[in-house]
């Protein structure tokens, strides 16, 4: 991308879009409310990796085209009869993403207005801040349609525990933004009209700090989670200790 202050490129599925060091994402199948499908999977991972993988990105915003920030997976992808392998196929393709998603290092926000359903609640609450439009609608429909909720269950526990994801993977209510505030899934509910202005704001203020310290604590906060406390407090220190080094 040539001109790093102000550029948009625009793949099949995705838009993508700089504004000095903050990389807009933006879902781009808006007549299917920007459903999941391999295409639109495989665009985005390899964006994701090549923002996560450039010196000059200090933040990553994730956003929907038109109505809907993402009804989840596309389900004619699977075709009317799927066998036994394609389902797996297509489980360990969504796991192989959400392991990609929580493995970058970058910052990333989602702003999230309308459905945000099934694999496209899980992409939102896999980014390490929400903001949330007061219209957005959050669900897994997954076993209401006869499927057992493989993808997207384990990111969901790991995010919010074992109670409230078992309300929402097996009761299969929709729940609104403010839900989800309580639940630990989003951060913040705005107006849909300051929606993206908000998830700029918070870019904005996350790109003005130093983009070490910034990669250093998204690291530790994502190692501290899966560890017990007195490990995460010496891991704490040798990260300070290390990081004090290069200063």
């Amino acid at each position: 991308m040539a001109d790093k202050a102000d550029s948009t490129v625009k793949n099949t599925t995705i838009t993508i879009k700089d504004e000095g060091a903050i990389r807009y994402l933006t879902l781009n199948r808006p007549d299917k409310l920007n459903a999941m499908n391999q295409v639109l999977d495989d665009e985005l991972s390899a964006a994701l990796s090549a923002a996560d993988q450039d010196s000059d990105v200090s933040v990553i915003v994730i956003a929907g085209e038109g109505r809907a920030f993402s009804a989840g997976a596309d389900l004619s992808d699977m075709g009317e009869s799927p066998s036994s392998r394609d389902i797996a196929d297509s489980i360990n393709h969504s796991i192989g993403f959400y392991q990609q998603m929580v493995s970058l290092n970058t910052p990333m926000i989602a702003a999230v207005h309308g459905y945000a359903l099934g694999g496209g609640c899980n992409l939102a609450i896999s980014c390490d801040m929400v903001v949330a439009a007061d219209n957005a609608v959050f669900g897994y429909p997954e076993v209401k349609l006869g499927m057992a909720a493989a993808g997207v269950s384990p990111t969901l526990v790991h995010q919010i525990g074992r109670k409230a994801a078992f309300e929402l993977l097996v009761l299969c209510e929709n729940i609104n933004a403010e839900k989800a505030l309580e639940f630990g899934m989003i951060n913040r509910v705005v107006a849909p009209d300051k929606l993206l202005d908000t998830a700029a704001e918070i870019a904005q203020q996350l790109a003005s700090y130093d983009h070490d310290a910034l990669w250093l604590t998204k690291q530790l906060i994502r190692r501290c989670a899966d560890m017990p406390l007195p490990s995460a407090l010496e891991l704490g220190r040798d990260i300070g200790l290390a990081a004090g080094m290069y200063k």
